[in-house]
């Protein structure tokens, strides 16, 4: 139905003249299109026992070949596609500083989640190739997502990405628990999307076009109409669904849960990416511009009610969970705060740079330490076959390497120095003083208090509490593929926070390429 609706509207635009592609800035794109395809090709032709790993190891090599085309090509201040309607851009695709860095860092995280995924689809009896066929697809929406500069591609991209993810998230086909998330994730999705697209139409009532440009150009004017308020606010809320902001969350918690451990992984970092990129994108035109013109809407003030409110809920609601992958979950509603609070200080600068910067570094940390944790899950759920506090009873004896590497990562998550996460919150924290917004500021720093408890309960967990007297625990297997992505996300939570400086500078390059778009 969605895929209708965005065919009807492509449709109804009836697109002048003046399309002008340059289909070379997408090669990284058709490397994963063609990659997902190819992943199919295993499923046809080998037999059962090496399908799983076959499929696997052609989605990784595509995904690095994609990663080195992109840094290889770098940014470019031409677009992809571009369609001109008198003096405004209609649709468009850009490959700017800031397109280059989400979709590297969606290729790097993305193999990486592969590899996680090796040891669970070799356990699957069938579906291998659809599953890396679908996962892939979904990497494919989030980078495209980064370079959109309409509302036309923004719904498109988004649901490409959505779309798999509701797939993924129902993939156990015979577990119930997999098939409520992906029938809750699908339900709250659709009316999200429609929320979306009537945001999208009132725009497009009011704006007179598609364009972020045109959007921009009406906000930087001061005084918008009140159809024109109404329709940034129902595509806030359609994005503030991917982020997980609060009351847009109610499907993070179950779908989390349910969801099989390698679907959810991509769900806590690339999807969650994808309406991130999207806020940012579509912020700079929605408020930025709109920033000391007369009557100008309050956006800064919303943005920081909905943060607090998401920021408390998630490190509240985390106290209580015995179950790994829950806690994450309202872990992950938390860290949606201070995602939501970074866009408030964005919306209360006269440029983009700091804030942004901030936010972009805080993703980098939030992809390292997610995955990391979610190495541990995976591994421990397989063994234990539960994901509940006693599966981690006395972890750090019976395995130390997997302790280790849930201790950094829910250290990170907490906000700990040297570790990458506290690195993030700090930008972030400092970004909000920077602006004057105190308030945000100080419930900020008190949530990373609220959230050490809640995690130090988990590191008990692994490292004080002794086993239960009697209690046969499994032998933890720890996969070599497994074993060289925690090493990876270790490295990098270490290496960012010690040595953060050129992982902030590459964060303020495409931070800077869009104040630089701005400002054209």
């Amino acid at each position: 139905m969605d895929s209708f609706f965005a065919l009807h509207l492509v449709l109804a635009m009836k697109l002048p003249e003046g399309l002008t592609p340059n289909l070379q800035l997408l090669m990284p794109e058709f490397i994963i299109a063609g990659t997902a395809i190819a992943a199919i090709l295993p499923e046809l032709v080998l037999p059962a026992g090496r399908r799983a790993t076959a499929t696997a190891w052609t989605s990784f090599v595509g995904l690095v070949i994609a990663f080195v085309v992109i840094v290889a090509m770098g940014p470019s201040s031409e677009k992809a596609l571009h369609v001109v309607s008198g003096d405004a851009t209609v649709t468009g695709w850009t490959a700017d500083s800031f397109s280059v860095f989400c979709r590297a860092l969606t290729t790097a995280g993305g193999a990486l989640l592969v590899l996680l995924s090796i040891p669970y689809t070799r356990r699957m009896d069938r579906g291998h190739g659809e599953y890396y066929a679908i996962l892939l697809f979904a990497l494919l929406g989030v980078m495209l997502v980064a370079g959109v500069s309409d509302m036309l591609s923004l719904f498109v991209c988004l649901e490409l990405v959505t779309i798999m993810a509701y797939i993924l998230a129902a993939l156990r086909r015979n577990d119930v628990r997999s098939t409520e998330a992906g029938l809750k994730y699908l339900v709250v999705g659709a009316v999200s999307t429609a929320v979306l697209l009537l945001g999208i139409g009132l725009i497009y009532g009011a704006v007179g076009s598609l364009s972020f440009e045109a959007l921009a150009g009406v906000m930087a004017l001061g005084s918008p109409p009140a159809i024109l308020v109404l329709g940034i606010a129902f595509v806030l809320i359609g994005l503030l669904f991917k982020v997980g902001g609060v009351p847009f969350h109610v499907w993070i918690p179950d779908v989390y849960e349910g969801a099989p451990s390698p679907v959810t992984a991509f769900l806590i970092t690339a999807s969650k990416f994808a309406g991130v990129v999207l806020l940012i994108r579509f912020g700079q035109a929605a408020f930025l511009p709109s920033i000391g013109a007369t009557d100008a809407f309050d956006w800064v003030l919303i943005l920081g009610v909905i943060s607090v409110v998401t920021l408390l809920f998630g490190v509240l609601g985390a106290i209580p969970q015995r179950s790994i992958k829950r806690l994450l979950a309202y872990s992950s509603i938390g860290h949606a705060g201070y995602i939501i609070m970074a866009f408030a200080a964005i919306a209360a600068e006269g440029g983009p740079e700091k804030g942004t910067s901030a936010l972009l570094y805080y993703l980098m940390a939030y992809f390292a330490t997610s995955i990391t944790a979610f190495g541990v899950i995976i591994t421990v759920g397989a063994a234990a076959k539960s994901h509940g506090s006693d599966a981690y009873t006395g972890l750090g004896r019976r395995a130390p390497f997997l302790a280790l590497a849930m201790l950094l990562a829910l250290l990170s998550l907490a906000g700990v120095p040297p570790l990458a996460g506290f690195f993030g919150k700090f930008l972030i924290l400092a970004a909000v003083v920077d602006k004057g917004l105190f308030v945000l500021a100080f419930i900020g720093a008190g949530a990373v208090i609220v959230s050490l408890y809640f995690y130090m309960l988990w590191i008990k967990e692994m490292y004080i509490r002794e086993p239960v007297e009697g209690h046969a625990y499994p032998a933890i297997h720890v996969p070599g593929v497994t074993r060289v992505v925690l090493w990876i996300g270790m490295v990098a939570m270490l290496v960012m926070g010690v040595v953060m400086g050129p992982f902030y500078e590459w964060a303020h390059d495409a931070a800077h390429s869009m104040a630089a778009l701005l400002s054209k």
